[in-house]
């Protein structure tokens, strides 16, 4: 995808209490679903593209760079990566370079950041398959102590373990959160989730209104 939470909209209505039966929550089913799968590079695809673009200079994309803090067991590591100014000039770009598709069990996803006042777009290699989570307990528009803009999203009780084994196995690492080849985030795990509960940030995100929009986006609605 944590600090006490303002909820902004999206509330579920309670199940009605029917005597001798215990209340229950709705699912949410989405259309379309929320998958969570390692950011993972082993064949440096990504690194092929950014030596393509900086050997490119009519691409109309820019190469950034970010220092890494992982598990502190070895020395820093700085990433190195493509952004452009909207997704689809990222995925035009791939498209007319296939020599630089990413390899197999392996696809590229879209992150849309916002710094300084500038929106982009990052991309990321990304393990396909993951932990697809096709129904969610709840979702909730919640704000930081900062005023950033949250989805809290709670799994239903079957997601529960799965997602504790996934996040231990990438503490250190980027961890993606995906729906359809857009990257929500991918933050670096500083430990396993093991609550049942997912933060997502919306980087790009400014406003509550454009974080309902983007609410109802990820709920198919």
């Amino acid at each position: 995808m944590l600090r006490s939470l303002i909820v902004l909209a999206f509330a579920l209505a309670p199940a009605a209490f029917v005597p001798g039966c215990t209340a229950t929550t709705p699912e949410l089913e989405l259309k379309r679903p929320l998958v969570l799968t390692p950011v993972d590079d082993p064949r440096g695809a990504l690194q092929r593209v950014v030596a393509a673009v900086r050997a490119d200079p009519q691409a109309g994309l820019d190469v950034g760079e970010v220092p890494l803090v992982g598990d502190g067991q070895g020395p820093a590591v700085h990433e190195t990566f493509v952004t452009g100014p909207e997704k689809h000039v990222l995925e035009d770009y791939i498209r007319t370079h296939p020599e630089l598709a990413p390899p197999a069990g392996h696809a590229f996803g879209y992150e849309r950041l916002r710094d300084d006042g500038r929106t982009y777009w990052r991309m990321h290699c990304v393990e396909a398959g993951g932990l697809a989570l096709r129904k969610l307990g709840s979702a909730l528009l919640s704000q930081d102590a900062e005023g950033r803009q949250r989805i809290r999203v709670r799994l239903l009780s079957e997601d529960v373990g799965r997602l504790a084994s996934l996040t231990a196995a990438q503490v250190g690492r980027r961890l993606a959160v995906v729906q359809d080849d857009e990257v929500l985030m991918a933050p670096v795990m500083r430990e396993p989730l093991t609550g049942g509960e997912l933060e997502i940030t919306l980087g790009a995100v400014t406003t509550s209104a454009e974080a309902r929009v983007m609410l109802d986006h990820l709920l198919g609605r």
